[in-house]
């Protein structure tokens, strides 16, 4: 039997995708069976704008690369809205062809992958091939079209039941990312893509909808380090949502040896100050911060946790040990008001000289969040669905009081340079967040 594990377009091509080299590695040791992974993103990517590729790796080519590539990702959504075959649909379906799969299972980590994940799923159906769908981004469309297993423990089950394989004992689990070819990302090295945990520690955003249903575990240090060691990549990003100040100076202690460096996302919470010398030492270059707000009522009304002063000193500690600081903010929580965006603006100005970049947002409301499940606490009077085609309903609110969602909009096109002008590295860094580790 031959499994192939497969990761559609389309999203940025900076980086090997994780979800999918982990179940190969737990799936090849629960079973004797053929297993293979296939990046079709990366496939795309390098053989669409195979001029972009050819150019040495600067700021300047990655910038080309995003205004040139968000037209043709929207032009092949269309295609398949439409039920066209997307480009490169054929060279797609030859290099699964070509493996034989007796199985072919979709991981989708963005919503922007389902698109080109039907018609291929669709395409595969006639050719009698069966599939399997799983990651955060199936929505019910996809959903609807294949099997959807949760997890690798699901993916075991499955094969167990429907193909009536032995399970072996596990041993070490760890990502396999010996099936790609490094020359298909765009990017300066190789950054490998790592977590330390399952789920999240904290688990208190009132917007997140990642993890409420799954137990935080945390994965050996020993296993990182091997994982490390195994494949010589010397850079490395660590995805999880959070990791609290007693993870990272374990993982500080471990990573130093290797001499690496990492990128990582974090709560700037007052608990992480005067640990900053100790993590850049260890080759911390780089975080992604979840500020949010400026304005302390939405940071408490959003369960973040943190402190507005403290930020600052966050900020700053970090800066100071020469540390990339990239910030996150989100515009229009239900109930902000015009004032309250302007705290967030004055927030970003006033610490001018330790934020390298920022990353803003007009809130989402998603289906699952403490904030869909109790509208009322936060000041949510009605909510609305808008179907979509592929993608699942957009989901439409209106407010008691604060800023409306058409506020939002104009206000954060408004003010969106006194943000802006805040950048002190190329802003196409926000969707290659984990290369600021080579700026």
């Amino acid at each position: 039997m031959k499994i192939l594990l497969i990761y559609p377009p389309f999203c940025s091509p900076s980086s090997m995708p994780h979800s999918i080299s982990y179940i190969k590695s737990y799936l090849s040791q629960s079973f004797d069976i053929k297993i293979k992974c296939l990046d079709l993103n990366a496939k795309f990517n390098k053989s669409k704008f195979k001029e972009i590729y050819s150019q040495k790796y600067s700021s300047e080519v990655l910038t080309e690369f995003d205004k040139i590539s968000r037209p043709v990702y929207a032009y092949n959504n269309k295609l398949v809205i439409q039920k066209k075959y997307p480009e490169l649909f054929k060279e797609m379906l030859i290099l699964i062809k070509k493996e034989s799969p007796d199985l072919v299972a979709f991981s989708l980590v963005y919503n922007s992958q389902c698109f080109y994940t039907q018609a291929l799923i669709e395409e595969l159906k006639r050719l009698n091939i069966p599939t399997l769908i799983g990651g955060p981004a199936v929505n019910h469309n996809i959903y609807n079209l294949s099997t959807f297993l949760v997890d690798e423990h699901q993916f075991a089950d499955y094969l167990e039941k429907n193909f009536n394989l032995t399970r072996t004992i596990l041993k070490e689990v760890i990502p396999d990312f010996s099936d790609y070819n490094p020359n298909d990302y765009l990017t300066k090295e190789i950054v490998i893509p790592l977590r330390t945990s399952h789920s999240c520690y904290y688990k208190q955003c009132s917007f997140c909808t990642h993890h409420q249903s799954q137990n935080y575990r945390e994965v050996p240090l020993e296993l990182i380090k091997k994982t490390i060691i195994k494949f010589g990549y010397k850079n490395v990003s660590f995805f999880d949502d959070m990791i609290s100040k007693k993870r990272l100076l374990e993982l500080a202690e471990i990573l130093k040896p290797l001499k690496i460096k990492w990128w990582c996302q974090l709560r700037p919470s007052k608990e992480l100050l005067g640990s900053f010398k100790i993590l850049y030492d260890s080759g911390l270059r780089s975080i992604s911060w979840g500020v949010e707000s400026g304005n302390q009522r939405i940071l408490d009304l959003m369960c973040k946790g943190t402190n507005v002063e403290d930020i600052s000193k966050v900020l700053k500690e970090s800066h100071e040990v020469k540390i990339k600081n990239l910030v996150f903010i989100i515009i229009g929580f239900p109930t902000e008001t015009k004032e309250e965006l302007m705290d967030s603006i004055h927030f970003v100005e006033k610490n001018f000289n330790y934020i390298d970049l920022i990353s803003t947002s007009r809130f989402g409301l998603q289906r699952g969040s403490k904030v869909f499940m109790f509208p009322e606490k936060y000041g949510i009077t009605e909510i609305t669905e808008k179907p979509r085609t592929i993608l699942d309903e957009q989901i439409l609110y209106k407010v008691s009081s604060g800023m409306t969602q058409e506020e939002v909009k104009k206000y954060h096109h408004r003010y969106l340079r006194s943000f802006v002008k805040i950048n002190k590295i190329p802003k196409v860094y926000n969707y290659f967040k984990e290369q600021t580790i080579f700026l």
